[in-house]
C-alpha cells in the first residue's frame, strides 16, 4: 500500500492513502465503509518527508492480533460475567439468575475494555502501528493529479 505523506513530526507522519478500485468493498480498514481516501499516522522508518511517497506495512500477523485484543478478550469478560453471575453471585441475591447473570457479563465486557483503552498507549507505538519502510517516486498517476 502506498500513500502520500501530508504531515511530519519526529518520527511519525500522516500519510493520505487513495482508496483504489482494487480495495473493493473487502472492509478491512475504515476506507472500505466510505467512498473517501483515509489519512494515517505510521512511524517514520524511511526519513520522508512532507510531499513524499511512501510504502506503508503492517508486521505479520499485526491486523489478525489486534482484532482478537478488540474482540476476544472482551468475549472472556463477558463469559467470565455470566459463568460468576450464573453460578456464584445469583444464589446470593433475589434476583432473576439470567438477570444477575447478564447484568455481570456486561460489566465484565466493560472492565476488559477499560483494560484495553489502558493498554493503548503500550500498544499504540508497537507492531500495530503502521510503519512506512521505504520511498518510493511511484504515485497513483490520475489520483496523484486529485491531490494537487
Amino acid at each position: 500500500m502506498r500513500g502520500l505523506v501530508t504531515e511530519e513530526s519526529g518520527k511519525m507522519v500522516k500519510v493520505h492513502i487513495i482508496r483504489q478500485e482494487a480495495c473493493g468493498r473487502c472492509k478491512a480498514c475504515l476506507s472500505g465503509y466510505m467512498e473517501a481516501d483515509m489519512d494515517i499516522d505510521a512511524q517514520n522508518l524511511c526519513d520522508a518527508e512532507v510531499g513524499d511517497w511512501v510504502e506503508l506495512k503492517l508486521q505479520d500477523n499485526a491486523f489478525m492480533n489486534a482484532v482478537l485484543i478488540s474482540y476476544g478478550i472482551p468475549l472472556i469478560g463477558f463469559l467470565a460475567g455470566i459463568f460468576l453471575g450464573y453460578f456464584v453471585v445469583s444464589p446470593l441475591v433475589p434476583l432473576p439468575e439470567s438477570l444477575v447473570s447478564f447484568g455481570l457479563g456486561v460489566i465484565g465486557v466493560l472492565l476488559c475494555y477499560g483494560w484495553i483503552k489502558s493498554q493503548n498507549p503500550r500498544w499504540e507505538g508497537g507492531k500495530y502501528m503502521p510503519m512506512a519502510v521505504k520511498l518510493t517516486s511511484e504515485g497513483y498517476g490520475v489520483a496523484e493529479e486529485q491531490m494537487r
